[in-house]
């Protein structure tokens, strides 16, 4: 995970060009993390001496991830009638997009 600030700094980096949009960017920051957590399930696999197959870069950094996502908090924006929460949900989306194509570039 020593590539989290990284993950980090290129969501904040955004700033320049996204629109000023009430939790939008907090969305894309905390996006760009969120994959990563599936670490967290290495780590406890790792310290159980348990297999860690198929524990990282699976659901996390997933396209269908994204889509369920944006739906949640589209639905949750629309039921509370507060934009913030479809601002933060596509925020999210674009974040874990970014995440994902920055592995690509780093990773792969």
């Amino acid at each position: 995970m020593a590539q989290a600030g990284l993950h980090a700094i290129v969501g904040a980096a955004v700033r320049k060009w996204a629109p000023n949009k009430e939790w939008l960017m907090m969305g894309i920051i905390i996006g760009n993390l969120f994959p990563d957590l599936d670490n967290i399930a290495v780590a406890v696999a790792t310290v159980m001496k348990a297999s860690t197959d198929g524990l990282h870069r699976t659901f996390t950094h997933s396209i269908f991830t994204v889509a369920l996502l944006m739906a949640i908090f589209y639905i949750i924006g629309n039921a509370t009638k507060k934009p913030a929460w479809t601002n933060f949900g596509v925020g999210f989306s674009v974040g874990i997009l970014m995440h994902i194509l920055l592995d690509f570039v780093l990773w792969f």
